[in-house]
């Protein structure tokens, strides 16, 4: 027997799942917690009891959001097993487009106009993502460094791999190419991107 009129019970997860794309769909000030609970079926104070003000909302969904990504990218560094620096290298930049494709939430709001500086800030600085940044600017460093490639920026290496994931997010745009290229293989785009990517920069 259900209760009729009680609002669904929902996890965290869910809830910081749906801020977290709203707020890269929307900007925070855009965002209208109220609004989320009705699309959420909550109470229109039930967000704002389990998780506090909007910006504390903020901050639990984008800790909420990093963490899934970072892992999702660590599961991905694992399977490929890199060997040295170079290796680990392109399995950086696969792992980045695969993630980026697969959940692109975490771009659009880093990519957002209107999300502040402090709020990129709580984005990079409190949940890892600056982390994983810091490792990648000393991998190239160590790379340049032993001759191996030439003097590269992160945010080369940044661009470069959000566009070559183009086509795994996009396919129905990328589709247009089949006639020209043959039906898309997402494990063979990726090897090529990566390697088009690292012969760009090699010494």
């Amino acid at each position: 027997m259900t209760n009729r009129g009680r609002p669904p019970l929902l996890s965290d997860e869910t809830i910081l799942e749906k801020a977290f794309e709203a707020f890269a769909a929307k900007g925070f000030d855009a965002v209208s917690v109220r609004a989320l609970n009705a699309e959420l079926g909550l109470s229109h104070e039930a967000i704002s009891r389990r998780f506090g003000p909007k910006s504390e909302l903020f901050r639990s969904a984008v800790a909420h959001g990093v963490q899934n990504v970072i892992a999702d990218f660590n599961d991905e560094i694992s399977r490929l097993g890199p060997a040295n620096d170079l290796d680990r290298l392109r399995a950086t930049l696969r792992a980045f487009m695969v993630v980026s494709s697969r959940q692109p939430v975490l771009g659009e709001m880093l990519h957002h106009e209107s999300i502040t500086e402090a709020q990129r800030e709580i984005l990079i600085g409190e949940n890892g993502l600056g982390g994983l940044i810091a490792n990648t600017v000393e991998l190239l460093h160590r790379l340049y460094e032993s001759g191996t490639i030439r003097e590269t920026k992160i945010r080369e290496i940044w661009f470069l791999a959000q566009g070559a994931a183009g086509p795994l997010r996009f396919r129905q745009f990328s589709q247009m190419f089949d006639p020209i290229d043959g039906p898309m293989k997402s494990d063979e785009h990726l090897e090529r991107m990566a390697d088009v990517i690292v012969r760009g920069i090699l010494v």
